[in-house]
């Protein structure tokens, strides 16, 4: 999971760069229209390709959380119930939608969607088995608040974005501000190719802090989960007394 982290960083410190290039060149753009036209489509289409890197860091995350719940071998009906349900319910989905993309392909391949099956049915038999991560992973759409939210309930997280604020150690309210606003201006360039009010660098750059704090608090609280039962089983207690 370490991994994940670090790539989506890695992706946000690409976009600061292209901020800090801006600013270096801001008086060229006072200067010339050309150089501040090109510098405010740069701009909404950074504020874009955030999302974009949100939503890759919480597939490769939901494919690393899924793996290592499936390496601790803890017996699949000791789970609890939200993510078998997410492994049946929404993993059949997910088969349905592989199988779907695969046969408009190639009618006669479908390694894909049989794979896919073979892991939804492995719960089944004995240890190991493979959870269905496709399941865990959809974001159904651009990873706004409520997205996140269910993401999160998945991995059967109760009150996931309030957990998730105190994570981030801020408060909720913030936190959803925050997402708000960037999903606002976010979905305004997409679908405009500019924004009423054009992003600026700093508020860019702002944009890549929040989401570098979502995603290690959201590292956090899968950190948390994976120390607690069942994940983690408890020593036995001692005997009354105290001592062996």
């Amino acid at each position: 999971m370490q991994q994940a982290l670090a790539n989506l960083q890695s992706s946000l410190n690409r976009v600061r760069d292209i901020t800090a290039e801006i600013d270096a060149n801001a008086q060229a753009a006072l200067r010339d229209s050309t150089i501040l036209a090109r510098h405010e489509t740069t701009l909404c289409a950074a504020t874009v390709i955030l999302s974009g890197f949100l939503e890759s860091f919480l597939k490769e995350l939901a494919e690393d959380m899924v793996d290592e719940i499936c390496n601790r071998a803890v017996p699949f009906a000791s789970l609890p119930d939200k993510v078998r349900v997410t492994h049946f319910w929404d993993g059949a989905k997910c088969v349905s939608d592989i199988a779907r993309r695969e046969r408009s392909d190639n009618p006669l391949v479908l390694a894909k969607a049989t794979d896919a099956a073979r892991r939804l049915a492995s719960v089944g038999s004995q240890l190991p088995y493979e959870m269905l991560w496709e399941a865990f992973a959809e974001t159904q759409a651009n990873p706004g608040p409520a997205e996140i939210r269910e993401f999160l309930k998945r991995f059967a997280i109760d009150n996931p974005l309030p957990r998730l604020a105190a994570a981030m150690k801020v408060g909720e309210n913030t936190l959803l501000i925050g997402l708000d606003s960037f999903m606002q201006v976010r979905n305004e360039c997409a679908h405009t190719g500019s924004a009423t009010n054009v992003p600026t660098t700093t508020g860019v750059r702002e944009f890549c802090d929040l989401i570098e704090q979502i995603g290690v608090g959201i590292m956090t609280l899968f950190q948390e989960v994976l120390g607690k039962p069942p994940y983690v089983v408890p020593p036995p207690a001692l005997p009354a007394g105290g001592g062996p």
